[in-house]
């Protein structure tokens, strides 16, 4: 594998909007199997197994909602940009993006984390 840029894999899309989707099944769902088992993924296979895991898991959280609003589900597109990126730069640095985009704060936080925060976001 040849050297890439960071930023070729984080300002990716794809990653961004798998992480959002990561990040909201987190903070509503509690679903830290799907963190968890993303973090073990080493291989092509076990990447894809994890990512239809996590996408059924995501399809759950999707359809209750968040007080009342429909999530939106993520795109055929991103899931095939995002495997090109695992084919092109290999499953680590594509893991610890999504990842990465999970665990942090979004520029527009669209759960907040307490009932303070709820209010000014209301």
């Amino acid at each position: 594998m040849s050297e890439f840029k960071l930023s070729d894999i984080f300002g990716c899309e794809a990653v961004k909007n798998f992480g959002a989707a990561l990040r909201r099944t987190l903070r509503i769902g509690d679903d830290y199997a799907s963190l968890v088992e993303l973090e073990y993924a080493e291989t092509k296979e076990q990447f894809v197994e994890v990512i239809k895991k996590f996408l059924r898991r995501y399809e759950t959280v999707a359809r209750r909602g968040y007080k009342g609003k429909k999530l939106s589900r993520l795109s055929e597109k991103h899931l095939e940009e995002l495997m090109n990126l695992v084919d092109r730069y290999g499953v680590k640095p594509v893991r610890a993006a999504l990842i990465s985009y999970a665990l942090v704060k979004s520029e527009r936080e669209e759960f907040p984390e307490s009932e303070e925060e709820v209010t000014a976001y209301e």
